[in-house]
């Protein structure tokens, strides 16, 4: 018995550390239109979009802090499968995001400390 509750204390702390990894999910969007705004608190260090369907165009990714806000230019085209990562300071602290996009597909975002 104590093997099996070691095993699966294992398996979920390995869930938890990938989960840290890969970001925490801040918003899924639909690419097209005006530009979408993301708010959350948090430190970030990297933006990850990942297209989940169809193609997207990420023009710009603005980090708000407050009303203070500073842009940061992408010009990536992102197709399903296929990630971009942005890497926007060193633990930033964070009230949102504002992604100026385009083309015809669904991306999450995702954001890291």
């Amino acid at each position: 018995m104590k093997k099996w509750l070691a095993v699966l204390a294992l398996v979920l702390s390995a869930g938890v550390a990938s989960a840290d990894k890969a970001g925490v999910k801040v918003a899924e969007l639909t690419a097209g239109g005006d530009a979408k705004e993301v708010k959350f608190e948090q430190q970030v260090s990297k933006v990850v979009i990942a297209c989940t369907e169809g193609s997207v165009i990420i023009n710009t990714v603005v980090v708000r802090n407050g009303s203070q806000t500073t842009p940061h230019k992408v010009g990536a085209r992102i197709n399903k499968g296929e990630t971009q990562q942005i890497t926007v300071g060193d633990k930033v602290d964070c009230t949102g995001l504002r992604i100026s996009d385009d083309g015809r597909g669904t991306y999450v975002v995702r954001v890291k400390k």
